[in-house]
């Protein structure tokens, strides 16, 4: 495969040519399966509904993360927040993978104010650290001399996205990028969005490959990363 390019079909058809350990580190944000909109920015994604049934949902899920566990030489940093329309699939994930998961990391956000009537503010999403192991030490790891990383860290988004409407936070991307691989190593995200982990990664000078289904995420994350590369000699 040709690095450093987003692949404009789903990350089934991308995954599929990859060999065993073919890149270094996975980072991504799947759908959650919210329902498909939110009242404050209409429908997330183009031709993804995210309206799932739960075994479907279960499925999609499960096989995505089997494949990057088979992908990736190192570890795979999977983030999805747990809400009504997934909670059973979620908590199936967690004990399933749960000779994969290495940590938990939480993303605290600001706590907003639900509509539904008797429901909590939700101010944290977990981002699952999942390797070849539970062992909760990474012994492949680009971590400060002082060894301070963190697993609780608040992130906020400074940008938006027009068109999109489930964007990470670029700092998010930079943090795991950062501390989970190092300098010259290949990131791949198979629901490459906009670009935000391909923009980290050129920052960060690792390597990525993307895949997406949507043209037009895809034209808006080339226009997004094409500054990135012209300043940037990737290794």
């Amino acid at each position: 495969m040709e690095i450093n390019k987003i692949y404009c079909e789903s990350n089934v058809e991308s995954i599929a040519t990859m060999p065993d350990n073919f890149v270094d580190l996975s980072f991504t944000s799947p759908p959650y399966n919210t329902g498909g909109k939110s009242i404050s920015v209409g429908d997330f994604y183009k031709e993804y509904k995210d309206n799932l049934k739960d075994n479907d949902y279960k499925n999609f899920i499960f096989n995505n993360v089997k494949e990057l566990l088979r992908v990736s030489k190192y570890y795979v940093i999977y983030n999805f927040q747990i809400l009504s329309n997934n909670k059973d699939v979620y908590l199936e994930f967690m004990f399933h993978f749960k000779d994969n998961i290495k940590d938990i990391a939480i993303w605290k956000k600001q706590a907003v104010a639900q509509i539904q009537k008797g429901k909590m503010a939700t101010g944290y999403e977990f981002v699952f650290i999942l390797g070849k192991d539970s062992k909760m030490n990474f012994e492949y790891n680009n971590f400060p001399d002082n060894n301070y990383v963190p697993n609780i860290q608040t992130w906020t988004k400074k940008e938006q996205i027009k068109g999109h409407g489930a964007t990470m936070p670029i700092d998010m991307a930079k943090y795991f990028i950062e501390y989970f691989s190092k300098k010259g190593d290949l990131v791949y995200d198979p629901f490459m969005g906009t670009g935000t982990t391909a923009v980290s990664s050129i920052i960060q000078k690792r390597n990525f490959i993307g895949s997406e289904i949507t043209k037009e995420y895809v034209d808006l994350a080339n226009k997004r990363i094409k500054p990135y590369l012209d300043q940037t000699t990737l290794f």
